[in-house]
């Protein structure tokens, strides 16, 4: 052995001799760093979030929480109504915002009092609060006090998110400050945590999972099991997160700006009627944890449409014209974006004229034209919508439309003939008028025939337009018939 270890230092010496200084090589350590996801918190609201009827814009504001680190920008993301997509996937937007909810001021009738009235808010320092700055609030707990409670009024529902209530506390006495969360409605579900209160400045800090059934806000209460014993609290703050953020706020400060956020304004008025349950999913990437958002519930009642009525011709028509009535629907934006389906009847005061469906484009028409064609007179017309799943039924005003009769001379022809021509005579002679026209209904009334000047007599037609007269005796020679007739109702 002694051998080895001067054969070690001979060949050390010679090294040495040989190449100058000589460099060893150094060990190196080996360092793992896991990076975990930063979880991510959804919420959405809606304005108006009051029930709408269908075709009402409502307006959905989707904010993306990431606890303080930089948003992502490049990503996108879907608002859904039930499983069901609204719309294409919408990009996230950067905003300046914390994840701070604002609250009202504590309830003084429990002990709470505030020795400043201006609302300050300031990042905390390393070394916790810093008193140069901010005035802490002295909190006393006399004997049969429970605590106080902050009231967190919001329009958004917190079922299945994650709140953070933190405060700083310092007691000259060691005691015990409880944090509690309740949701709203009040019930049951709450969560209580403890907090050793020393005579140097501590963060305390409350974390609780809203469940299923929670509504909109929450309440947080503060109690201590030493009552008399004044505390010292400062910078107390809610947040949408699973852990506290850095920033504080003094009592009913503002939401504060400053930190990244991701946002995204969404609007949309195609709701039907019907209940819509509204979320808005973040997919998550490399860096950040999918999330949901909580719920919103759109209830969206039945529209009731606009509808006009329009007469072609307008206002007036000859007996026999064609008349086309047509029925114009749209929403209450008036435009076509949203269109009514169904029926539209049409009436002449009680009487129905016919039935349209309702177009692509929101109209419905008839033409009324020969037997339908309305008749002489002043005619009181109106359009009844039958209404459907989205829009209600609904009637048009009243359009008056006057028919004036029509001149027999353009649309009614007459006609003769005789059973007999030439005859002989002596012989009798059945002559067979015929009266139609070319528009409208069947010509009533009578005509008149005339053997030149001479009347043959006045014939009522039937309720075919046709009337017969038999001539006993024509005096032998040429006898020129001719018809007149006399008009009635609709044709003069």
């Amino acid at each position: 052995m002694m051998q080895v270890r001067n054969t070690a230092s001979f060949i050390f010496l010679l090294a040495s001799s040989s190449f100058g200084t000589l460099i060893f090589a150094q060990s190196s350590t080996t360092l793992t760093q896991t990076v975990n996801k930063r979880n991510t918190i959804s919420t959405i609201t809606a304005s108006p979030s009051a029930p709408i009827t269908v075709g009402d814009l409502v307006t959905f504001t989707y904010v993306l929480t990431t606890d303080g680190a930089p948003a992502p920008t490049s990503e996108t993301i879907q608002f859904l109504d039930g499983a069901a997509q609204l719309g294409a996937p919408q990009s996230i937007l950067l905003a300046l915002a914390t994840n701070l909810i604002p609250y009202s001021q504590v309830d003084t009738a429990n002990g709470w009092t505030t020795l400043g009235t201006t609302p300050t808010v300031v990042t905390k320092s390393a070394n916790g609060p810093d008193g140069s700055v901010n005035t802490a609030t002295a909190l006393t707990f006399p004997d049969g006090t429970s605590g106080v409670i902050y009231a967190v009024p919001s329009s958004t529902n917190y079922a299945n998110l994650s709140v953070t209530f933190s405060l700083w506390a310092m007691s000259a006495s060691p005691t015990a400050l409880s944090l509690t969360v309740k949701d709203n409605p009040a019930v049951a579900a709450s969560q209580t945590l403890p907090c050793s209160v020393t005579s140097t400045w501590q963060r305390c800090v409350l974390t609780y999972t809203f469940p299923a059934g929670s509504g909109t806000g929450f309440s947080v209460g503060l109690s201590s099991s030493s009552f008399g014993v004044p505390i010292d609290v400062w910078g107390a703050q809610f947040e949408q997160s699973a852990a506290p953020g850095p920033y504080v706020s003094t009592i009913g400060s503002p939401r504060p700006t400053g930190a990244q956020a991701g946002t995204v304004s969404f609007p949309w008025n195609q709701f039907q009627d019907g209940t819509h349950t509204i979320t808005a999913q973040y997919a998550g990437d490399a860096n950040f944890v999918a999330s949901t958002s909580n719920s919103v519930v759109i209830t969206a009642g039945q529209q009731t449409p606009l509808i006009t009525l329009v007469d072609a011709p307008a206002g007036t028509s000859v007996y026999g014209q064609s008349v086309t009535l047509t029925a114009q629907m749209w929403d209450q934006d008036h435009d076509t974006d949203w269109i009514p389906t169904g029926t539209i009847q049409f009436f002449d005061g009680a009487t129905s004229l016919g039935t349209a469906t309702v177009g692509l484009t929101g109209a419905a028409t008839i033409t009324l034209v020969g037997p339908t064609s309305l008749t002489v007179g002043s005619h009181s017309l109106t359009a009844q919508y039958s209404g459907d799943s989205d829009f209600s039924a609904i009637t048009s005003t009243t359009t008056t439309h006057v028919v004036t009769k029509a001149n027999s001379s353009s649309v009614v022809t007459t006609t003769v003939s005789s059973s007999l021509n030439p005859s002989v005579y002596g012989d009798s002679v059945t002559l067979s008028v015929g009266v139609v026209s070319s528009v409208g209904s069947q010509p009533t009334g009578t005509v008149l025939l005339m053997d030149g000047a001479t009347s043959l007599g006045t014939l009522t037609l039937d309720s075919n337009g046709n009337a017969s007269i038999m001539i006993p005796l024509f005096t032998a020679g040429t006898h020129t018939i001719t018809v007149t007739y006399s008009g009635d109702n609709n044709y003069n």
